[in-house]
């Protein structure tokens, strides 16, 4: 799996498909981490208000890495 992430829905899109990958559900996941099932929703779904520092660890339990390069826009 690879692509850009340049939205919310990116990455929204990205975490649903690495948490099918792993064949565990939303709540599996949201179990997991202490997070309520809604929040894996709001996530994947794109909604920006829920990226927030606990991202971060939703993504690290999931192995997403995100990656950045300079664009020369020159």
């Amino acid at each position: 799996m690879f692509g850009t992430i340049d939205t919310p829905s990116d990455l929204g899109r990205a975490v649903h498909a690495a948490r099918l990958e792993l064949g565990i559900t939303q709540t599996e996941l949201a179990t997991a981490l202490g997070y309520s099932q809604r929040y894996i929703s709001d996530v994947e779904t794109g909604k920006a208000k829920t990226l927030s520092a606990n991202l971060f660890e939703l993504l690290d339990q999931l192995g997403i890495q995100l990656m950045f390069r300079t664009v020369d826009n020159g």
